[in-house]
């Protein structure tokens, strides 16, 4: 859900208030410029991939931890509106082309 414009969740009492700007400004950066590499705008929603899978990639790629709210807002502050903010994880109009989903081979 949405509260005052940020993205707030309150899951059976547990409450996941916690914004990006809660980083040092190097990982705020690191996520921003990985949403921007990673991540493709498209029309229509993506199903399959929410907000709450999204950031495991970004652990993945960069090592930085998110909270689901954190990367919410993160998202948010780069453009990505989600489809239904009244749910948990948030589905955004992404591609599934989108480099974040490329299978990454060790």
């Amino acid at each position: 859900m949405m509260k005052n414009g940020k993205p707030y969740s309150n899951e059976n009492g547990d409450v996941d208030d916690g914004l990006i700007s809660s980083h040092p400004q190097e990982e705020i950066d690191t996520v921003m410029n990985w949403i921007a590499e990673s991540i493709t705008p498209r029309k229509t929603p993506l199903d399959g991939h929410t907000s709450y899978g999204i950031k495991h990639l970004l652990h993945r790629d960069t090592g930085i931890y998110l909270t689901n709210n954190e990367f919410k807002d993160a998202m948010l502050q780069a453009g990505y509106e989600p489809v239904d903010p009244n749910r948990l994880n948030w589905h955004y109009r992404i591609s599934k082309k989108s480099k974040a989903f490329a299978l990454k081979v060790w």
